[in-house]
């Protein structure tokens, strides 16, 4: 008798932390609209840094001056710089643009384009492609419609799911 109320009593305990776990996983509104505004906020400081990096750039080959012989190709080195930061600077400003987007603060019923995703085992965000990011002590994994697991869950709802390098998805929230 003893045994099994030991055995019925951890069960039961383990039966709670599992729940305790899953409630720990749903997500909110709110959680969807903060991790917009850090993701607006890291393109903005972005921005910043390239243009600062770029003028730099820029400043410094206007300052070398000609080139002091024929293998001297520090101003055309800083010219490349430039336009390594312009390019940055463009795609800051697309994901920008794109986080900015009304529709990407609308609930959503299916994956697609401004979903929060939680998985039983991760947290994706479909908008822009940043990869994985730290918000709020946890992993969020920001991705575009591009990557090929988008593809994978795309049109999925919440209780779906899918296969993705071999390994199982379930689709627990969808916000």
């Amino acid at each position: 008798m003893l045994i099994l109320f030991l055995v019925y009593y951890k069960a039961s305990l383990k039966f709670a932390q599992m729940i305790a776990n899953l409630s720990n996983l749903m997500r909110t509104k709110e959680f969807k609209a903060e991790l917009i505004q850090h993701l607006i906020a890291m393109q903005e400081a972005a921005i910043t840094h390239a243009r600062k990096a770029m003028d730099e750039a820029q400043e410094e080959a206007n300052n070398y001056g000609t080139p002091k012989d024929r293998y001297d190709g520090f101003r055309n080195q800083q010219l490349r710089k430039k336009d390594m930061y312009a390019k940055q600077l463009s795609q800051a400003m697309r994901y920008l643009d794109l986080l900015k987007k009304p529709e990407i603060n609308k609930p959503q019923k299916e994956v697609g384009f401004g979903a929060l995703i939680q998985t039983d085992t991760d947290l994706f965000f479909i908008a822009v492609g940043l990869g994985i990011l730290q918000f709020k002590q946890e992993d969020v994994i920001v991705i575009s419609m591009l990557v090929p697991i988008y593809h994978a869950m795309k049109t999925r709802k919440t209780g779906d799911s899918f296969i993705f390098n071999n390994k199982q998805y379930k689709i627990l929230q969808i916000i």
